[in-house]
């Protein structure tokens, strides 16, 4: 891979098969990423430095609702193992919460909230879920290990809702 000059930043963007990655100046890769978005579907547009606003599918908006609680979500949801209820906890906090990342005890609370019992160790089925390639470790947060969904466990979860 090249050496990247300093102010450089790379921008990955996958939608289903199709791909890009740009390393550049952030105008440059900003004005790529919207080509490459322009070209693969509409309504996606870039709202800021490295953020992009993907439209709810048709699929997920014809079922949730932004004021949706844990537990609506969870009883659209065909989630029966803790892997799921994991990954679908994660996918309420990201999605619902607007949370960058989220916590191992977070994920505990939030299945508590849906009155459904946690895990006896989250951290065990987060691991599981890593394993799986549907969450990655994404730094800390208040001195904890924090996690994000990736594009694989978001499309899990839209699996999961169709069931």
């Amino acid at each position: 891979m090249a050496e990247e000059k300093p102010g450089n930043v790379t921008m990955r963007v996958r939608i289903g098969e199709s791909e890009i990655e740009v390393t550049g100046p952030s105008d440059f890769v900003e004005k790529k990423i919207a080509e490459f978005l322009k070209k693969q579907a509409s309504g996606f547009t870039i709202t800021g430095y490295g953020k992009v606003s993907i439209p709810k599918t048709t699929e997920a908006s014809k079922v949730l609702s932004p004021k949706m609680s844990i537990a609506q979500f969870f009883k659209k949801t065909s989630a029966r193992s803790d892997i799921d209820r994991v990954l679908a906890a994660g996918y309420f906090l990201e999605k619902f919460k607007n949370q960058d990342n989220f916590t191992a005890s977070e994920i505990s609370d939030t299945i508590r909230e849906a009155k459904i019992p946690p895990p006896r160790n989250t951290h065990d089925v987060i691991n599981k879920n890593i394993k799986k390639g549907f969450i990655m470790p994404s730094g800390d947060k208040d001195g904890k290990m924090a996690f994000v969904l990736t594009s694989d466990g978001e499309e899990t979860i839209t699996e999961l809702l169709k069931a």
